[in-house]
């Protein structure tokens, strides 16, 4: 085989991903030495188990040292429910010139089966259905009354309806009728709304009409999320309408949905929603394979709170004092106690269907200094060279996310809603801010890489297979176009992961006459 001159030499965008060391063999003569390709792994950071204040830090410490799970999943199971009593509660206001934020949190925990996100999450979250259960009961007098009066009402309009048909068959004066119409309108009883806090696996469309119609405030909390990352809604003609959905909820905005047939469309209003998703790696790294664009564009992964936490499976031993004495759950039950008192206020703000002139809290000086800090330390590192330069959009969203945090902070450890964030709360939002926009980089560069750098990798792995398959170090252009992974078959697709392999000195492209021919660095081959 004859060489040419390579087509490329440039270092792609996409190149800079590359970051880890991997030992290669020896290049031969005319190669440089292949970059790699795959990111590095690297370990998730300590959570910052510290930064979570009072009575939150203490009930999350005891759910770790019952559960022994990683403390960062325990944090989310906490905060998830945090955020869903506390966003009726209050909005917040880092910065003047931007409107108020809900108190609403998107987290996302991933692990492997086994790592006990679930038993965790009911050591908090149980707590959102009994006390829903219970002012159900309380209320049940009340709404069987207000079911009968809406009954009544019914009835009446249609009974009027009715007369308006047949008097304008008979030709007859109906202007005593719509009066009456009109009455009956200004007279329509309001229907008594009943706490329903959580779904689990509803359509972003059901969940915002469950918002809309029976209570305002609710979360997604799921140890599946199907509802999130796989099912009909996240099918490709459903997914941008859905994530555009979720969008809206979490900045508390306006929605008018449109359904098709006699469905009905409807509007949405001061509303909040939360999230507090459980996933599995590689059905997140399905998701983002397949809808990564999307996702990231819109900014449906940068509202997230992702963790990725280090497995604690095979070191969660037992005491015998463990097993054979009932944990008193001391800090649980304070916990417990602080969060059904945030739970009443929240239902004096949305008992009206919805949820209204709620207050902002404001930061006081030291929390406004705390934060800028945190908005200026995240936007010098999306510079060329900076820690998030490729990760723009993930980190777009992490000082609301911390201004949030901050919020709920402030509600749970006893500050009013009138009263201003503290630096030392603001500083301890920070800090978890930070600890999950690394998180969310770890994960980014090493699982859900771009659909561009995905191919790349498909590509890199099956010339190298081939080539060792064959006792070779080239295949023709055609070849790998008619035999190599299904979405590598397109010119396009192929000729772009052939420039990012290039560009990392990993293959070369040469002609012998009119054909063309893709030659591996034998440093990749062993030899």
């Amino acid at each position: 085989m004859t060489t040419a001159t390579p087509h490329n030499t440039h270092k792609p965008t996409l190149a800079v991903v590359s970051s880890f060391v991997r030992t290669e063999k020896p290049v031969s003569c005319g190669w440089e030495n292949p970059e790699p390709i795959t990111p590095s792994g690297s370990d998730s950071a300590k959570y910052p188990i510290h930064a979570l204040p009072g009575i939150v830090g203490a009930a999350v410490r005891e759910v770790v040292e019952i559960v022994k799970c990683p403390p960062a999943l325990a944090a989310n199971s906490a905060l998830s429910v945090l955020a869903v009593a506390g966003q009726g509660i209050a909005n917040v206001q880092a910065h003047i010139s931007l409107k108020p934020s809900p108190l609403s949190l998107y987290l996302l925990s991933i692990g492997t089966s086994g790592e006990r996100k679930t038993t965790a999450d009911k050591h908090f979250s149980d707590v959102l259905d009994t006390w829903a259960f219970r002012k159900q009961q309380d209320i049940e007098p009340n709404l069987i009354k207000s079911r009968a009066a809406v009954t009544v009402w019914k009835a009446e309009v249609e009974g009027i309806k009715q007369a308006i048909i047949q008097a304008g068959r008979k030709g007859e004066n109906t202007r005593e009728l719509q009066e009456r119409m009109e009455l009956a309108e200004a007279t329509q009883p309001k229907a008594l709304h009943t706490p329903d806090m959580v779904f689990e696996d509803s359509t972003p469309e059901s969940i915002a009409f469950d918002l809309a119609h029976k209570w305002a405030s609710a979360g997604i909390l799921s140890d599946e999320a199907g509802v999130v990352f796989g099912g009909h809604g996240m099918k490709a003609d459903n997914i941008t309408k859905n994530l555009a959905v979720l969008n809206k909820l979490w900045e508390g905005g306006s929605l008018s949905i449109k359904r098709r047939g006699d469905g009905g469309s409807f509007n949405v209003r001061n509303v909040r929603l939360s999230a507090g998703l459980a996933v599995q790696p590689s059905i997140i790294q399905n998701f983002y394979e397949t809808n990564g664009d999307i996702a990231r564009g819109s900014g449906f992964a940068a509202r997230f709170l992702l963790a990725y936490p280090e497995s604690t499976q095979g070191g969660r031993f037992l005491t015998l004092d463990e097993i054979t004495t009932q944990h008193p759950k001391k800090s649980l039950n304070l916990f417990y106690a602080k969060l059904h008192d945030v739970l009443e206020r929240q239902y004096t703000n949305a008992q009206g269907g919805t949820l209204e002139n709620l207050p902002t809290l404001q930061l006081s000086p030291a929390a406004q200094q705390a934060w800028l800090n945190y908005y200026n330390g995240v936007e010098s590192e999306l510079k060329a060279g900076g820690d998030m330069e490729h990760y723009r959009d993930i980190a777009s969203k992490s000082a609301d996310n911390a201004a949030r945090i901050a919020g709920l902070f402030h509600l749970f450890n006893d500050g009013d809603a009138l009263d201003t964030i503290n630096g030392a709360t603001m500083e301890a939002a920070t800090q978890l801010a930070a600890w999950h926009l690394y998180e969310a980089r770890r994960f980014f560069s090493e699982i859900a890489v771009p659909t561009d750098l995905s191919n790349a990798i498909k590509l890199d792995s099956w010339l190298i297979q081939y080539c060792r398959n064959n006792h070779t170090d080239h295949v023709g252009k055609r070849e790998t176009r008619q035999l190599a992974p299904n979405r590598l078959r397109n010119s396009q697709e192929l000729d772009k992961a052939l420039e990012e392999l290039e560009g990392l000195s990993r293959i070369r492209i040469m002609t012998e006459g009119r054909k063309e021919f893709i030659e591996v660095n034998p440093a990749l081959l062993g030899g």
